[in-house]
Order: C-alpha cells, then sequence, then structure tokens
C-alpha cells in the first residue's frame, strides 16, 4: 500500500517524538546527577544524537520505502569536486555570515515583547553554558572528543534527520523542491533554540539542502556539515590555548570591502557547484 505524504510524516514524527522522550529523560537524569561533569554532558550529547536523530531517520526509511538507502541519498560513492567546491563554498561564506550573525545577535524586541526578548536571551544564555560544558577544557583530548561528538556525530546525525529524511520526505513526496529546502532549513534552525542565530543557521541549513538536491548524495552534505562544525570547534580551542583571533570575527564588524569579497566568492562558487550538480528533481517515493 503506497502512503500518503502526511501517513509518511506522521510515522516520521512518532518515532521523532518516541527518540526525544527516550533521550530526554536519559539526558535529565544524567545531567542531573551529574550537574557539571563535562562526561555526562558528552554521554546525553551522544544519547541525543543516536536516539533523537539517527534512529528515528533509520526507522522511518525502513518504514515508508523498500530502498531505505537510496530514499536516504547515502547510496551513491562521494563526487571529490562537488565535494571540494562545497567546502570552499563554506569557506568563503564566513565572512558574510559572521556579519549576518552580527545582525541577528544585536535585534531588538518592542517593548511589548519583552518578554518574548528575555526568553530568547535566556534560551540563549543557556545554550552557551551548555555548549561550553559540553567542550569542557582546553587539551589535545578535549578537542579530539569535541571534533568526534560536535563535529562529525552532529554533522551525520543532523543531516541525516533533517535533509536525509525530512526534506526527502517532502521532494519524494510532490512537494517543490526549493519549498522543500527551506522548510527544512528553517525547522533546522528553529529546533536549536538559539534565535539570536536563527538566519545565519537557516542560510547554512538551505545551503546543505541546495547539496543535497543538485548532487542527490547526502554525504556531501554530510561532510560539509561536520567541516563546518569542526571549523568552529577548532577555532575555539586554538582562540582559548593560543590566543589567536576566533573565526567568528572575520567580517562581524562590518568590513564591507571583506563582506563583498565573501558574498561575490560564495555566489560564483554556488554557480559552479550548479554546473556540476546531478539531476535531483522530487519524484515519487520509493516503495
Amino acid at each position: 500500500m503506497l502512503l500518503t505524504l502526511r501517513q509518511r510524516f506522521a510515522f516520521f514524527i512518532c518515532i521523532a517524538i518516541i527518540g526525544f522522550l527516550i533521550s530526554s529523560l536519559f539526558g535529565s537524569f544524567l545531567i542531573g546527577k551529574y550537574p557539571d561533569s563535562t562526561a555526562a554532558m558528552r554521554i546525553a550529547a551522544v544519547v541525543q544524537s543516536i536516539f533523537q536523530l539517527i534512529i528515528p531517520s533509520l526507522a522511518t526509511a525502513i518504514i515508508v520505502t523498500r530502498q531505505p538507502v537510496k530514499f536516504l541519498a547515502i547510496d551513491k560513492s562521494i563526487s571529490l569536486p562537488m565535494t571540494l567546491l562545497a567546502l570552499a563554498g563554506l569557506v568563503v561564506s564566513i565572512p558574510a555570515l559572521n556579519y549576518i550573525i552580527s545582525l541577528n545577535q544585536s535585534l531588538v524586541l518592542p517593548d511589548s515583547l519583552s518578554w518574548l526578548e528575555d526568553l530568547m536571551k535566556g534560551m540563549e544564555d543557556n545554550a552557551a553554558r551548555s555548549i561550553s560544558l559540553l567542550q569542557g577544557g582546553h587539551s589535545i583530548g578535549n578537542l579530539v572528543m569535541n571534533i568526534l561528538i560536535i563535529g562529525v556525530m552532529a554533522g551525520f546525525g543532523e543531516e541525516l534527520f533533517f535533509r536525509g529524511t525530512m526534506m526527502r520526505l517532502m521532494t519524494t513526496g510532490g512537494v517543490n523542491a526549493h519549498v522543500a529546502i527551506w522548510t527544512t532549513a528553517i525547522i533546522f534552525s528553529a529546533m536549536h533554540l538559539q534565535f539570536y542565530g536563527f538566519v545565519p543557521r537557516m542560510l547554512l541549513g538551505a545551503y546543505f539542502g541546495y547539496l543535497l538536491y543538485w548532487s542527490r548524495n547526502l554525504w556531501i552534505p554530510i561532510i560539509i556539515h561536520a567541516a563546518n562544525n569542526i571549523i568552529y570547534v577548532y577555532f575555539q580551542w586554538a582562540f582559548h590555548t593560543r590566543e589567536t583571533s576566533p573565526i567568528d570575527s572575520i567580517g562581524s564588524k562590518g568590513d564591507l570591502p571583506v563582506i563583498a569579497l565573501s558574498v561575490a566568492a560564495t555566489t560564483v562558487i554556488l554557480w559552479l557547484i550548479y554546473r556540476v550538480r546531478g539531476d535531483f528533481s522530487a519524484r515519487p517515493a520509493e516503495h
């Protein structure tokens, strides 16, 4: 029996909710018992990635199609030219994204919405404390652990969940590809609960979505997402250990020539990626 888009999403949401409840209960217990433990936070983060992201994605793909590997777009080998272009696009976009981050962080709501602004700032502070605890100290060992958990595992899990499953459910269910990409990007950013970084994270999510759309290969956005996280992790570590400038300072001061060059270079690389793209138009779901 063919499942409708609504039925397929219902399966996906139900499995995701179950995974969220399991990981949340486990994480709350663990962090409640060891509130200032980096090890506990890391274990909770791994469990969260497995139960909230990876298992719901794999289970949904198995339920809604007879070809789950093809559905998730993880059945192809990696194109080196596409991957290198995508990585270059990520790197050259950093100054422009940093400027957007600075604009997003300067958001001030009207007095009538001061309660919402206080709520968002509180959520931002909580997220910053959690990330700081997760990163731990500044040893080489901590750097390696952060690359594995924040870089590799989070990049893999989030792409499998948002682009490999959520976006693919839409595109294989008849939803316009561009609508699917931007809808998924908005949800991806919103679910991080860090609204002062909402816009740049949404743009990154859209970039990952177009990489999948153009390449038909989820491994490429997985690699680029992991690379983005690893770059952040490394420069945070280097900033504290070697007193280097943090990477998020490049372009954040409004250096217009640098920002303009970043936008121009990003546009050129996006065009090049588009030129070497695969044909990944939406098609009926595989069963």
